[in-house]
């Protein structure tokens, strides 16, 4: 059975733009303000994610991406 693996990433509001902020709890370089969403998104596509899902609510300037990725089986020897 394909089992799967998952990436939350949590967007702020930045100069007018959407940047990423947290990846699985734990807050990413802030460089310049960080990379941006679609740089992001490519980032984590070169890494096998799939983006599957996003939410972002205004009134509160925040939002989410959801990424997954097929998980890789240990191999026990």
């Amino acid at each position: 059975m394909q089992k799967w693996e998952y990436l939350f990433v949590r967007l702020d509001y930045f100069a007018g733009d959407l940047r990423p902020k947290l990846a699985n709890g734990k807050e990413l370089p802030a460089q310049d303000g960080g990379i941006s969403l679609h740089e992001y998104a490519n980032q984590a596509g070169e890494e096998g994610w799939e983006l599957v899902g996003m939410n972002y609510t205004p009134t509160y300037g925040y939002g989410f991406l959801v990424f997954k990725r097929p998980k890789l089986e240990e191999v026990s020897g």
